[in-house]
């Protein structure tokens, strides 16, 4: 029986020296284990340029679109164009059987001609003064009358009314058209045959057509009824459009970048045309926007899609810091320095916040460091003095890292310094 007890004795003080050994390792591992790599980064303040933009989305139009439709019923004759073909201003695009409509011109020129050689005969015969006015007055009526009779012609053709693309043709030859057809787009100003376009230049050969441009106005027919369709090549406009909320900061010569789906390269432009009426029965007013594209870029396409970023406001030249490292007590911005080997808080004058930086108006010059929580590696110690930003759980006190550094909780978490 002694001996037992003395074997028990035995175990128990080598237990025990296994214990005391174990904790004796422990502390010296708390106290000799390496610093955790520091839970933040230094920025340094710098000067650059600062730009707030609106984002929006729209789609890619021709600058110039000419929807064509003969003003004269006959059956067609020749279709000149295909689609995708390039034309010039005044190019003959189709015409319709016009034998009637130039009779009707040589007649109206035999009765002018006729109503001239009158007057011509009562003006040497001494005719009285009321004859000489009744034959001006049939001078002048047979000259309106070969007018529109040349003008009826003149519809028996369409023209190109500006240079471009041949974008549609829903013409064949034989086929029977109405006069007075209709066609436009939702970005165009209606003109009529022998006047003005869009452009300023005649569209003759046709009593509908339109003249898209980069103006962004409205007409109520549908491009759909267009017999021929021409656009222009290389110039472009982005119809997009802003809400309530962000339209009183686009105005007309703002800049934009604008990125057609599918692309990695943007293109720029220049806000045309803000409208002032709200357009669609959304719950959130959409106002129009209409951007004109600088130059003639390449790969875009008429009816595609783009996310368009309005640049509404630019500062240049300015002294920023990213807006992780301000931080807001009371309405008072401040950033945090390394001073000494100590975090201390610096009040600053914050201006404009952009995309992630802030402008510093006064506080900071260029190249301070300041200082931003968080920085990868490291939920381990933190400059004397100051708290944590980072939310860790574990530790005595909290503000611990846990055995091994990081955010655990488990372990032996309790060692955190």
């Amino acid at each position: 029986m002694l001996g037992r007890l003395k074997k028990r004795r035995r175990w128990a003080i080598a237990a025990a020296a296994v214990v005391v050994v174990v904790a004796a390792g422990v502390t010296v591992w708390v106290v000799t284990r390496p610093a955790d790599a520091p839970s933040y980064r230094l920025v340094a303040a710098s000067t650059t340029t600062l730009k707030q933009s609106v984002s929006s989305s729209g789609t890619i139009e021709p600058a110039q679109r000419s929807d064509l439709n003969f003003g004269v019923s006959g059956q067609v004759t020749a279709v000149e164009v295909t689609v995708g073909q390039q034309v010039s201003a005044g190019q003959s695009l189709a015409t319709v059987q016009s034998a009637s409509l130039s009779a009707s011109v040589a007649q109206a020129k035999s009765s002018l001609a006729s109503d001239q050689a009158k007057l011509s005969s009562d003006q040497s015969g001494s005719a009285s003064s009321a004859q000489i006015s009744a034959d001006e007055a049939a001078i002048t009526a047979a000259q309106n009358q070969l007018d529109n009779a040349q003008a009826g012609l003149s519809e028996a053709t369409l023209t190109a009314p500006i240079a471009g693309t041949v974008a549609a043709v829903n013409l064949t030859v034989g086929q029977q058209v109405s006069a007075g057809g209709s066609g436009s787009n939702s970005s165009s100003s209606s003109s009529s045959s022998g006047g003005n376009g869009g452009n300023g230049q005649s569209a003759g050969g046709s009593s509908a057509t339109s003249q898209s441009n980069s103006s962004g106005s409205s007409s109520s027919s549908s491009s759909s009824t267009a017999q021929i369709t021409v656009i222009s090549t290389g110039s472009y406009v982005v119809n997009a459009s802003v809400d309530d909320t962000e339209v009183g900061q686009v105005k007309t010569g703002d800049q934009a970048v604008i990125t057609p789906n599918g692309a990695t390269t943007p293109v720029y432009g220049t806000v045309t045309s803000v409208a002032v009426l709200a357009s669609g029965s959304s719950s959130v007013p959409s106002y129009p926007v209409t951007i004109s594209v600088t130059g003639s870029p390449t790969g875009l396409f008429a009816g595609a899609s783009a996310t368009v970023s309005i640049v509404v406001k630019q500062l240049t030249d300015v002294l920023a810091v990213p807006s992780a490292a301000v931080h807001y007590t009371s309405g008072a911005a401040t950033v945090s320095e390394m001073v000494g080997g100590k975090e201390t808080s610096v009040p600053i004058t914050a201006g404009t916040t952009v995309d992630g930086m802030t402008q510093v108006l006064s506080g900071l010059s260029e190249g301070d460091q300041v200082m931003i929580a968080g920085a990868a590696g490291g939920a381990g110690n933190r400059p004397s003095g100051t708290g944590s930003t980072s939310g860790r759980t574990g530790g005595i006190g909290g503000t611990g890292g846990g055995f091994g550094g990081g955010n655990r909780t488990g372990g032996l978490g309790g060692f955190g310094g």
